[in-house]
């Protein structure tokens, strides 16, 4: 639930800022969300960390539901490791798009355009990483830490 949190209040944001800003179209790009967002489904398909998060996406709609450390501990491992996937192919849209971007460079008028959208891929990483991906490691920190101490 609170991946799905996370993830809605990080569209609020980016809606927020572009309203604020007048700069509606800004951050908004396809190209860059789409390599963040398949890649990161791709991850979580094929890898054991996705199960996990999977799983803790279905349990968490579940009242009743109580985690034992163990899951706790296997979900802030998924976590971390799904965070340094998707961190990892933030950085290399960022260089791709860097590299596009130079391959051009007699035409100026063009560079600045480009470098902003090499860097749009590496905002989106980051973000889906601080606000959907660490909160939900920290709570799973947090309630192990709680149960270590009831123990």
């Amino acid at each position: 639930m609170l991946l799905i949190i996370g993830f809605l209040f990080m569209l609020f944001i980016f809606a927020v800022i572009s309203i604020l800003t007048g700069a509606y179209r800004a951050f908004i790009d396809l190209p860059s969300a789409l390599l963040v967002l398949v890649s990161l489904l791709f991850f979580c398909l094929v890898s054991k960390s996705g199960k996990i998060i999977g799983n803790y996406i279905k349990t968490s709609f579940k009242k009743e539901h109580i985690y034992t450390i163990t899951e706790l501990k296997a979900l802030s491992t998924a976590l971390k490791n799904t965070s340094k996937f998707i961190l990892s192919v933030g950085g290399f849209g960022f260089l791709s798009g860097v590299i596009a971007s130079l391959m051009y460079l007699d035409l100026k008028d063009r560079l600045g355009p480009n470098l902003a959208i090499s860097l749009i891929t590496l905002m989106y990483a980051i973000t889906i990483s601080c606000f959907a991906l660490f909160p939900t490691q920290a709570w799973a920190e947090n309630k192990i830490n709680m149960l270590k101490d009831e123990a």
